[in-house]
């Protein structure tokens, strides 16, 4: 009887190129991939990433998801009371008190502010616009975060809202999306009632920026004027001559009258010389008299003709120079205060008469049915997006591998 032991031989080339901490990781790694291989086949993955989101999606939108009820309004923006008459620059030739086309820019303002962050703080602050999207009733996915701030509120108005505006007519399509019928008929009128304040707001300020502007230029005008009124005056008081005109004929006339009598006092003295009695007490007396009226003659003339008489008497030449310069200027400035004050009348007549507001030919009413969301189109339209997701990564892994082999 005889007793043989055998020896595993190992190879010490082997021993030396597998030591015991390599082959157990390369073991480890060998039992991931096969743990992978078989978790993840296509069927696995089919299942994991396309079927079982499609049936969490089917749960969510047929049993889960709050329906949505959409209020729609039809207005247009409108503007009555312009006067074409009013020959300033605002006139606008049927354009509204906003500017640009009472048709279209106005819906277009309108339209913005229906989706602005300061209809959301109007209305949170009228009716807690907030309370309306945090309701118990509402889904979680679909309702408004218990500690949203203002501009998360806005953000949430922003996908729950729509404006349209149809460029041609201006007329203004405006949607609003609710959870319940009564939410989204109250939701739209209070957004309505806030821009027709809104575009009030806006009309009344135009109408008192433009009166103020007429009654700036007319109290401006009127400056002018009373300043020309005080130079005018000013001036003839110092001059001691209201119309240096008038002063002028004035003066012609007394050089006519001075040169009359100074043709008669020449005549007799011609008189007296062809009797050789000039050298008589008459004929001296003539002579003194026609000196004197020809210094009279004189001194007026040269008054007239703006020469320097040696005295204190006022040149009318030059007087009727600066009389003419401030008299042009009293007339153009009473000119333009006249026709300020009657431009400042219409701007408060036109103002008084013109109106810009929102009417609304189609009022919102409560829907019967809810439109939102699409339970069956949205799944059919998730469940295709995953599963062409997942042929895509299918086919990319399966190149990936067949690029190994």
């Amino acid at each position: 009887m005889s007793l043989e032991v055998g020896y595993a031989v190992h190879d010490p080339k082997t021993i030396g190129r597998k030591g015991p901490g390599r082959a157990s990781g390369q073991s480890g790694q060998g039992i991931a991939k096969r743990l992978f291989g078989l978790i993840f086949t296509k069927k696995n993955s089919l299942i994991t990433f396309v079927l079982i989101p499609s049936v969490f999606a089917a749960v969510y939108y047929f049993l889960i998801a709050s329906g949505q009820y959409i209020s729609e309004t039809r207005m247009v923006v409108r503007t009555i009371g312009v006067s074409e008459r009013f020959d300033t620059s605002e006139q606008r030739e049927g354009r509204s008190v906003i500017g640009g086309d009472s048709l279209t820019q106005d819906s277009y303002i309108v339209a913005n502010y229906l989706k602005s962050p300061q209809i959301v703080r109007k209305l949170d602050a009228e009716i807690n616009l907030r309370d309306f999207f945090l309701k118990s009733g509402i889904d979680g996915l679909s309702r408004l975060s218990s500690d949203a701030s203002l501009e998360d509120l806005h953000k949430y108005w922003s996908d729950h809202v729509d404006t349209y505006v149809d460029g041609p007519s201006g007329i203004i399509i405006f949607t609003v999306r609710a959870f319940s019928p009564e939410d989204s008929v109250t939701i739209s009128k209070a957004a309505l009632t806030a821009a027709d304040d809104m575009i009030g707001k806006i009309s009344d300020k135009a109408k008192n920026d433009l009166v103020g502007r007429v009654e700036k230029d007319m109290m401006s005008s009127l400056e002018d004027y009373r300043k020309a009124l005080d130079d005018l005056r000013e001036y003839q008081n110092k001059t001691g001559i209201l119309d240096p005109v008038s002063s002028a004929k004035m003066t012609s006339a007394i050089i006519s009258k001075l040169t009359e009598q100074k043709l008669k006092l020449v005549v007799d003295l011609k008189s007296l010389e062809a009797a050789k009695a000039d050298n008589t007490a008459r004929g001296r007396e003539l002579r003194r008299s026609i000196q004197a009226l020809d210094d009279q003659i004189q001194l007026r003339q040269n008054s007239m003709a703006g020469k320097d008489t040696g005295g204190d008497q006022t040149q009318l030449s030059s007087s009727l120079t600066e009389f003419s310069r401030l008299e042009t200027r009293r007339i153009v400035t009473q000119a333009l205060y006249e026709a300020n004050v009657k431009n400042l009348d219409t701007a408060k007549s036109t103002a008084l008469k013109r109106t810009t507001f929102v009417s609304i030919f189609s009022d919102s009413h409560a829907p019967e049915k809810s439109k939102y969301p699409d339970r069956f189109s949205e799944w059919v339209i998730l469940t295709a997006g995953l599963f062409t997701l997942w042929m895509t990564a299918t086919l990319i892994w399966m190149s990936i591998e067949d690029h190994r082999v």
